[in-house]
């Protein structure tokens, strides 16, 4: 469905909720353009590119580290919002070569309460398998001026606060160019035969980008340092890999292909909890799938999940194990076992800025720190649009002793 069928599905509807409220991107569209911008927009995401970042994304990581530094006592942190306000920063700075860190701050209420209503109105909608045309009128609402009630209005503060900000940074950046490797100038100079991108597409992309890039990359850090936690060897391990390698300094682009169990940690955290939990389908035509007749306009779902818990690719899949992810590991394995970006064609892409931000902050928040969970806190995963801890992700942060 993802692969060999994939033409026979689309994205499921709700994607009509998030492109009116995103904008038309990679992420949401299903026309012809998607191949063309997909094609534009690669190079940026090639492995030279992404290195040119690293100095971009290891700012905010820097920032956060020093505010810690700065804590006495006991130091507790809410993993789940410390990762959240961090990959937000991270990806700013790689996009715009500025930081989101207040307008984080500012959100941070009304993006809770705007995701739980939009989470409830999608358990309802997947049920009831509305038309196409209930989805962009509801999304259409974010964009009203009529007054609004609570849930709907914090959804249109948040759409607001962003594109006023995106805006800004967009404008300002056509009106004073600046030679910085980061994202929006990548943007706003894409091109093909055809002509470069149009400055609403510009828009929509980095929107996306700074949500989509996000929100995911943090739950799926968050889930790693409480299965780290859980896990003391392979935590030890990273820690005499990461020391090593590193030797105390910061890293750079080079370092990071030799960092693979720091690496395969976090790719197993994805498989133990994917963020990405279930990716839903809609049959655009009829399709036959393992013997089963398949509708036009039936909404399929892949259990990510449950796929990364078969045992039949994953030997043990309820042990925390990265050797899974080490070089030369997995080789028997089919591509569609593992499904954290999703798979086929419209497969995430911006993987590899994902996998190369996550070992930077693991990296880096492991030289100074080891957290532990706070006892007694329960941690329960909550599937909604992504797999996230409902109860937040509580831990201590300890100052670790390196000896060099």
């Amino acid at each position: 469905m993802l692969h060999a069928g994939r033409l026979n599905y689309y994205k499921s509807f709700e994607y009509e909720l998030l492109r009116a409220l995103l904008g038309v991107s990679l992420f949401t569209d299903e026309e012809e353009s998607w191949q063309r911008y997909r094609t534009m927009l690669s190079p940026m995401f090639a492995k030279r590119h992404l290195n040119g970042l690293v100095d971009l994304m290891i700012e905010p990581i820097d920032e956060l580290l020093n505010e810690l530094q700065q804590r006495e006592g006991r130091i507790e942190v809410d993993m789940v919002s410390e990762m959240v306000e961090l990959t937000l920063n991270v990806v700013g700075n790689s996009l715009f070569s500025q930081q989101f860190g207040p307008v984080a701050t500012g959100m941070s209420p009304m993006v809770t309460g705007g995701l739980r209503f939009g989470e409830r109105l999608l358990r309802v909608f997947m049920v009831a398998a509305p038309p196409p045309i209930v989805w962009r009128g509801l999304a259409r609402v974010a964009f009203t001026p009529l007054p609004l009630p609570p849930p709907f209005r914090d959804i249109q503060r948040i759409v607001t606060l962003i594109d006023n900000a995106v805006w800004q940074v967009i404008n300002d950046r056509r009106e004073n160019p600046v030679d910085t490797p980061d994202l929006l100038n990548h943007l706003l100079n894409a091109s093909d035969e055809k002509g470069g991108m149009p400055i609403k597409r510009v828009r929509d992309e980095a929107i996306t980008l700074m949500l989509a890039g996000h929100e995911t990359t943090a739950n799926a850090l968050s889930w790693m340092w409480y299965l780290l936690a859980l896990n003391p060897r392979a935590r030890d391990r990273m820690f005499e890999e990461i020391d090593t390698v590193l030797a105390g300094r910061t890293p750079t682009a080079d370092d990071l292909p030799n960092l693979p169990w720091t690496t395969a940690v976090f790719m197993e955290s994805m498989r133990f909890f994917s963020p990405a939990w279930a990716i839903p389908r809609v049959a655009v035509r009829d399709d036959v799938i393992g013997g089963h007749h398949v509708r036009k306009g039936t909404t399929i779902i892949v259990p990510a999940h449950l796929i990364h818990h078969d045992p039949r690719w994953w030997p043990n899949p309820e042990e925390f194990d990265p050797g899974r992810f080490m070089p030369g590991a997995g080789k028997d394995r089919p591509r569609s076992a593992y499904l954290p970006f999703g798979g086929g064609k419209r497969s995430c892409i911006g993987q590899g800025f994902a996998v190369m931000e996550s070992v930077l902050i693991t990296a880096m928040l492991s030289q100074r720190y080891v957290f532990d969970l706070v006892p007694g806190h329960p941690i329960e995963p909550e599937a909604t649009l992504t797999l996230r801890p409902k109860f937040g992700l509580p831990m201590i942060a300890r100052r670790r002793e390196v000896a060099l």
